[in-house]
C-alpha cells in the first residue's frame, strides 16, 4: 500500500511538471543560441585557431635555440694511423718502420695510433635569421589577415544564425496563431452546429444544412491535426537550432510569447544608399586579394638570399674521452642563395600572380552582384509589405462579410451552410495574412543580414 502511494505521488508530480508551461521569448532563444549553437561555437573556435596561427608566425622573429647531444661506441676504432701512413712506402721508410715496430713491441707499445672508439658531447646552438626574403614579415601579415578574416566570418555566422533562429521563431509563432484561429473557427462551427441541430428538431432547417456544417467542421478538424503535427516539428527544429534541452513530452507545453504583428515599416528598414563595399562579404573579398598578394611575395622571397647569424657553445669528448677538455664555443654567419630551386620558385610566383588576378576579378564581379542583391532584397521587402497590406484588407472584408452573414442568418435570410462557408473563408484569409507577415519578417531579416 505504501509503495502504491509513493508511485502515485511520483506520477502526479511528473504530470504536474509536464503540465507546467514553458514560455520562450525571442531574446530567450537568441541567448540560448549563443551558448548552445554548434555554428557559433565553431566560429569562435575558428578565431581562436587564427590567433594561435598568428602567435605561431610571430615566433619566426625570435632566435632559434636548440640543444644537441651525441654519444657513440664503435665496434672498431674509426681512425687508425700507422707509421706507413706517415713515412710512406719507400724502402728506407719500410726499414725504419720495421725498426720502430720491433722497438715498440719490445716495450709493450702499439706501433700505430687509433682513436674514435667512443665519445660524447653536448652543445647549445642559437641562430637568428636576419633576412629571409621578406617571408617572415609577409607571413606575419598573412597571419594577422587570417585573424581579421576569422572575426569577419564569425560576425557573418552570428548574423546568419540569428536570422535562422528568428525565421524559425516566427514560423512557430505563425503556427501558434493559426492554431488559435482554427480553435476560434471550431468554436464558431460548434455553436452553429448546436443552433442548426435545434433548428432541425423544430423543423426550421433541413438535414442537408446540418450535414454541410458538419462537413466544414470535419475539414477544420483535419487542418488542426495537420497543423499540430507541423507545430511540433517546427518547435523541435527551433529548439535544436538554439541548443535548448527538451523532451517530446515538453513540446505541447512550450509556448513562444512574441506576437507576429506587422513588423517595422519599409521606410524604417531600408537604407537610402547602402555601401555594399563595407559589408563583411565585400571585406572578405578584399582580404582574399591581399592574402594572394602576400602569398606571391612569399614565393618571390624564396628566390632571395637568406642571411642568419648564430653561436654555439658546448663540451665534447668525441676523439679522446679520457682527456679532460674545457668547453668551447664559436660564432657563425650563414648566407643561403637558392640556385637549383630558382625555376621552381619562379613558376610558383607566376602561379600566385594568376591567383591574385583571379581574386581581383572575383572581387569586381561579386561586388557588382552585392549591389544587385541589395536591389533584389529591397524589392522583395517592399513587395512583401504590399502583399501584407492586401491580406489585411482581405481579412477586414472577410470579417465584415461574416458579421453581415450572421445578421442575415439570424433573420432567416441565408442558410447555415452559407454561414459556415463564410466563416471558413475568414479563417483562410487570416491564414494567408499570417503567411504574408511571415514572408515580410523574413524579407526584413534578410535585408538586415546582407546590408549591415
Amino acid at each position: 500500500m505504501r509503495r502504491t502511494v509513493i508511485l502515485l505521488l511520483l506520477l502526479l508530480g511528473a504530470v504536474s511538471m509536464q503540465a507546467q508551461e514553458i514560455q520562450l521569448s525571442l531574446e530567450d532563444c537568441l541567448s540560448y543560441c549563443e551558448e548552445g549553437n554548434r555554428d557559433l561555437k565553431n566560429a569562435a573556435l575558428g578565431v581562436v585557431g587564427a590567433k594561435a596561427q598568428q602567435t605561431e608566425a610571430r615566433w619566426e622573429y625570435f632566435p632559434r635555440v636548440s640543444v644537441t647531444g651525441v654519444a657513440y661506441d664503435a665496434f672498431h676504432p674509426l681512425l687508425k694511423v700507422t707509421l706507413r701512413d706517415i713515412l710512406g712506402n719507400s724502402d728506407a721508410a719500410n726499414n725504419l718502420n720495421t725498426i720502430i715496430t720491433d722497438i715498440a713491441q719490445q716495450n709493450g707499445i702499439k706501433p700505430y695510433y687509433e682513436t674514435l672508439n667512443y665519445g660524447y658531447g653536448a652543445s647549445v646552438v642559437v641562430a637568428q635569421p636576419l633576412y629571409a626574403g621578406g617571408r617572415i614579415i609577409n607571413g606575419n601579415r598573412l597571419a594577422s589577415l587570417g585573424v581579421e578574416a576569422a572575426r569577419l566570418q564569425a560576425d557573418m555566422t552570428v548574423k546568419a544564425v540569428r536570422d535562422s533562429v528568428e525565421s524559425r521563431y516566427w514560423m512557430v509563432v505563425s503556427l501558434q496563431e493559426k492554431k488559435r484561429i482554427l480553435e476560434e473557427t471550431t468554436a464558431l462551427l460548434d455553436m452553429l452546429e448546436k443552433d442548426v441541430t435545434s433548428a432541425l428538431s423544430a423543423g426550421l432547417v433541413t438535414e442537408e444544412d446540418l450535414l454541410q456544417v458538419k462537413l466544414k467542421r470535419s475539414e477544420i478538424d483535419a487542418l488542426s491535426r495537420r497543423l499540430n503535427g507541423g507545430l511540433g516539428l517546427a518547435k523541435m527544429d527551433l529548439l535544436d537550432q538554439i541548443g535548448y534541452p527538451y523532451s517530446y513530452l515538453d513540446l505541447p507545453n512550450i509556448r513562444l510569447t512574441e506576437e507576429l504583428g506587422q513588423g517595422p515599416a519599409p521606410e524604417l528598414v531600408l537604407l537610402e544608399d547602402p555601401d555594399m563595399t563595407r559589408t563583411p562579404e565585400s571585406k572578405l573579398l578584399d582580404m582574399q586579394v591581399q592574402a594572394k598578394k602576400l602569398e606571391q611575395k612569399m614565393a618571390v622571397g624564396e628566390l632571395l638570399p637568406q642571411v642568419a647569424i648564430g653561436a654555439t657553445y658546448g663540451y665534447n669528448a668525441l676523439v679522446q674521452p679520457g682527456t679532460r677538455k674545457a668547453p668551447n664555443g664559436l660564432v657563425f654567419a650563414t648566407v643561403k642563395i637558392p640556385i637549383t630551386d630558382i625555376g621552381k620558385a619562379v613558376a610558383r610566383s607566376r602561379r600566385y600572380g594568376a591567383q591574385v588576378q583571379i581574386a581581383e576579378n572575383d572581387r569586381e564581379y561579386y561586388n557588382g552582384r552585392l549591389r544587385l542583391l541589395e536591389q533584389k532584397l529591397r524589392l522583395e521587402l517592399t513587395t512583401a509589405w504590399d502583399e501584407m497590406q492586401v491580406r489585411e484588407q482581405a481579412v477586414d472584408y472577410a470579417q465584415k462579410a461574416l458579421e453581415h452573414m450572421w445578421s442575415r442568418y439570424r433573420a432567416g435570410q441565408v442558410t447555415a451552410s452559407a454561414l459556415a462557408r463564410t466563416s471558413v473563408e475568414l479563417t483562410s484569409a487570416k491564414e494567408q495574412l499570417i503567411g504574408a507577415r511571415i514572408a515580410y519578417r523574413k524579407a526584413v531579416n534578410a535585408y538586415y543580414t546582407k546590408t549591415k
